[in-house]
């Protein structure tokens, strides 16, 4: 009976990983598209790859697109591990990992945020300011799991990874305006780099919230 009881409350738990599963599955997928449609010329190291602006800072680019890829990829595992509580030596390794990510791309995107040429304040400073919401966000979770604090840690790594997503949705967004937007007499780009510069993180992280509160709500409600 007890045996029955246990396997009965295994499988409630995995079918409710399902919801899960599919939104990791679609942040993985999306991040394979952006690797393969965004980053692959940055593999051939030249200028004419690089374009002359980014070629020029190719010794803090280079770091910075290497710490994004970084956490991207080390987040998403660390999100199911942790979602699902699989906490373990993985999980406590990965998180290392990620916060390596963290800190080599924050600190080139402040770089290249504060050597954002004259006439482009503002995307510049929506650049600055998304380093920061990474630091800080990726800060409190770090600070929260020292405090043994498990939940509001993992409410702050999540909100921490949608900030590490605005590499990919700043160019799947972009790509789409620029594609919505193609008149050979409108030039948009300008408007549509400084708008992205704050929506891709700032739009996902006002999104996120309601859902991190209503899982503590129904947390809550649980116990």
């Amino acid at each position: 009976m007890t045996m029955k009881v246990i396997g009965t409350a295994n499988a409630a738990r995995q079918r409710t990983h399902w919801p899960l599963v599919i939104v990791l599955g679609l942040l993985a997928a999306t991040a394979l598209w952006f690797v393969q449609h965004a980053l692959h010329y940055y593999s051939d190291f030249s200028l004419a790859s690089y374009g002359e602006y980014y070629w020029a800072r190719r010794l803090v680019l280079v770091p910075h697109l290497f710490g994004g890829l970084l956490a991207l990829s080390a987040g998403i595992v660390q999100l199911w591990l942790g979602l699902t509580n699989r906490i373990g030596k993985l999980h406590r390794n990965l998180g290392k990992v990620y916060v390596t990510g963290v800190v080599i791309g924050s600190l080139g995107g402040f770089y290249l945020a504060l050597n954002v040429p004259p006439g482009y304040f503002a995307y510049a400073m929506g650049l600055f300011f998304l380093c920061v919401a990474w630091t800080a966000n990726t800060g409190m979770a770090l600070w929260c799991i020292r405090q043994r604090q498990i939940d509001q840690h993992r409410e702050w790594m999540i909100r921490s990874y949608v900030v590490t997503f605005a590499f990919v949705s700043i160019r799947l967004v972009s790509q789409w305006l620029h594609d919505y937007y193609h008149q050979p007499d409108v030039d948009v780009a300008d408007d549509i780099g400084t708008a992205l510069a704050w929506a891709s993180w700032a739009v996902p992280l006002l999104l996120a919230e309601p859902l991190i509160q209503m899982r503590r709500v129904t947390r809550e409600r649980s116990v």
